[in-house]
């Protein structure tokens, strides 16, 4: 269940369709990040509400994602997803 989560937010549009859509980042989001994650004003938040004509997203990666441990406290871009990243 926990990777079916990190996989929803990170990889599946959480983090970049929840500021366009609700004007700020999904609350676990907030969460795993904490006060390194930009905070939008409430005028910026009201602008970017639904502030978006088309949005097309094409991902592809190399990479494969592995649990890690919910005690795991590195701090960091590549470890807020929780998972250990491979490949080239």
């Amino acid at each position: 269940m926990y990777k079916q989560k990190v996989i929803s937010v990170f990889l599946h549009g959480g983090r970049f369709m929840d500021p366009l859509t609700n004007g700020d980042y999904p609350r676990n989001m907030h969460d795993f990040v904490g006060g390194r994650l930009p905070k939008f004003t409430a005028e910026e938040s009201k602008m970017l509400k639904g502030s978006y004509d088309f949005i097309g997203i094409n991902y592809y990666t190399t990479y494969y994602a592995q649990n890690i441990d919910a005690n795991y406290q590195s701090v960091g871009f590549m470890s807020d997803a929780r998972a250990n990243w491979t490949g080239n």
